[in-house]
Formats: C-alpha cells, sequence, structure tokens
C-alpha cells in the first residue's frame, strides 16, 4: 500500500558497493517520466550519472551536505525546462523526484535529495551553475536537485507520526 512506501522512504546517506541494476535503473527513470506536469507540457528532464569521478565532483556541489553523493551507486540530476514551462518548472521537477525517490524505495534502494535551491558550494558559487557546468546543462534548465541512488549500508530511525491536529487545519487555518 502507498501508505506503508510512505512510511518506509527515509533519506540515506550511506551505501554498500553494490551496483544498481540497469533493470531496478530504468524502472526509476520509466516512474519519473509517469509523474503529472502542469498542463502536460513534460519539462521534466534527468541526467544519469555513474561514473564515480563525475560523482566525486557532484558530492561537492554545495557545502557539506552532499558528500552523501560520493558514495551512491548512481545519481539523478532532476531538471526542469524554464522555457516550456514558465510557471511551473519548479512544481514539475519536484513532482518527479518525489516519484523517483517512492520508486527506488518500492525496489528496496535507497535515495536522498540533495538540493539546490539558494546552494552555494564551498567557494562561494552558486550551486545550481556549478552542477550545470559539471553536466553540461544547458542554460534554459532549472536544476532542481540531484537524487542519490544505491543499496542502504544504514538503517535510519522510523518516521514520527505527526500529529495531525498541529499540522492538518479544516476549512481554514
Amino acid at each position: 500500500m502507498f501508505n506503508e512506501l510512505a512510511k518506509k522512504r527515509r533519506s540515506i546517506r550511506k551505501y554498500t558497493e553494490e551496483e544498481v541494476t540497469d533493470k531496478d535503473l530504468n524502472l526509476i527513470l520509466e516512474s519519473a517520466l509517469l509523474s503529472p506536469t502542469a498542463k502536460n507540457l513534460d519539462s521534466k528532464r534527468f541526467v544519469v550519472v555513474r561514473d564515480r569521478e563525475t560523482l566525486k565532483k557532484l558530492s561537492k556541489y554545495k557545502v557539506s551536505a552532499a558528500r552523501f553523493l560520493e558514495g551512491v551507486q548512481v545519481a539523478i540530476a532532476v531538471l526542469a525546462d524554464k522555457e516550456l514551462s514558465p510557471v511551473t518548472y519548479h512544481q514539475d521537477a519536484c513532482i518527479a523526484a518525489t516519484f523517483i525517490q517512492l520508486q527506488a524505495e518500492d525496489l528496496g534502494l535507497g535515495s536522498c535529495w540533495g538540493n539546490i535551491t539558494d546552494a552555494v558550494n564551498d567557494e562561494g558559487r552558486p550551486s545550481q551553475e556549478v552542477v550545470k557546468e559539471i553536466l553540461g546543462v544547458p542554460e534554459k534548465y532549472n536544476v532542481e536537485c540531484v537524487i542519490g541512488i544505491g543499496h542502504k549500508a544504514e538503517t535510519p530511525r522510523e518516521k514520527k507520526t505527526l500529529n495531525f491536529e498541529d499540522h492538518i487545519h479544516y476549512e481554514k487555518f
């Protein structure tokens, strides 16, 4: 059931060296392509990275919080075409990224979302520029995030269930 999948999905930052199979990766990418977009404009694009040197470079795109990418078996940069969907490209990419993470979890794989928005690297350079340069991404695309995927080498704490009364409001806040 979806609710069980949502409960299980946690950010994983430590991975084994076991490869992510092409079959699993292709299923993850297929699910990402099935994610909805505003007006069916399909502004989302993906850059798949397996190369160890490129993963190492990506692990430094922002101050400390992307270091987990050095240990993943595959990373997927989630992009959206700003020209095709100028109003909703962020949302389109975020929905696709969520599909990626949920499909990875459904396959028993771990994942972690590496944020790009407003992030900078150790030299103060915007992460958006750094990732675009590393991956050769054209200017018309926004890089929303880089998701690391691999076999889990850690078991995170269970996510606590949030109190409905504190977080859910009916009719008015």
